[in-house]
This record gives C-alpha cells, structure tokens and sequence, in this order.
C-alpha cells in the first residue's frame, strides 16, 4: 500500500445510478484543481466496508455521498463523525453500507481518522442512469466549497 496522504477526501456513490454518483462527480471534477501536497482524493464507490482499510489513521477524512431525507432535493448537511455516532440522523445512504458503520469498525478497531467530516445531500433521482441530475449537479460546486472550506479549517488547525 503506497504512503497514505493525512487527509483524505473520500467520494462515495454508484454512478450507474443518476445522484447516487454525486460523491464520485465531486471527487472527478476535484481532481481539476490544485490541493494541498498532504491531501488525497479517492473515488469510494460502492466499497462498503472495504473502505475501512483506506481511512484508518487518518488525520481527516472528509466524505461526500448522497443522504435519503424528506429534505427537497439539493439539500447539503455536514456531520462529524462524533453528531453520526451519537445523534444518529437519519442517514440512508443510497447504497448498502451506512458510512457510519465504517466509522464505528474504525473506532472499535482503533484506527478511526483524527477527524472525520461527512458532507451529504439529498439525491433527486436515482434511477438508472450515468448522468447527474440538473439540480444536483448544480449543487457540486457548493459542495467542491464545502470541502475546500474542510481543507483550509484543516490547515489552519495544524
């Protein structure tokens, strides 16, 4: 396994499934622009558990999914880890595995990040299909803010 960057910036989603895939949008139209050397992006997919193995002992892991409320379409949330673990939103990720499963292995295990953002919003469709929706993909530049925002609060930090 290659040296692991301290931040990682983690899309999740099934993009044969329209907004479902609006984490892995995020993270293709983030690799445009110029981060920090410490930060990493990757594209989660539908890894589930697997992704265990890609945030332990972290120093940040900000995620970007989609998040099934009865919220309009569009709505962005951020949670820590810590308001996912204990205020239990009412998170149901499009795919299987809730995130904070993965999270909640990483802390029984001992390998939780430092720090863990997750960045959700509200899928309008997801049907079949490759492409975003137009009110969805018209949200990922507030979210590309939202985690560049992460990053800097990260950077001022240390």
């Amino acid at each position: 396994m290659q040296d692991m960057k301290p931040i990682l910036i983690l899309g999740i989603g099934n993009i044969l499934l329209k907004d479902e895939g609006v984490g892995v949008y995020t993270i293709t139209k983030m690799r445009e622009i110029d981060l920090p050397p410490d930060v990493e992006l990757m594209d989660g997919g539908t890894m589930g558990m697997n992704l265990l193995y890609h945030i332990e002992g972290r120093k940040k892991v900000i995620v970007v999914d989609t998040v099934l409320t009865d919220d309009p379409p569009g709505t962005i949330y951020r949670f820590t880890d810590e308001s996912l673990l204990v205020e239990k939103p009412p998170l149901r990720t499009a795919h299987g595995v809730d995130f904070t499963e993965v999270i909640q292995t990483a802390k029984m295990l001992g390998t939780k990040p430092h720090e863990v953002v997750f960045i959700g919003i509200k899928p309008e469709s997801l049907e079949e299909g490759l492409e975003l929706t137009a009110t969805i993909e018209k949200r990922v530049p507030t979210l590309i803010k939202m985690v560049m925002k992460e990053l800097e609060q990260t950077n001022s930090k240390s």
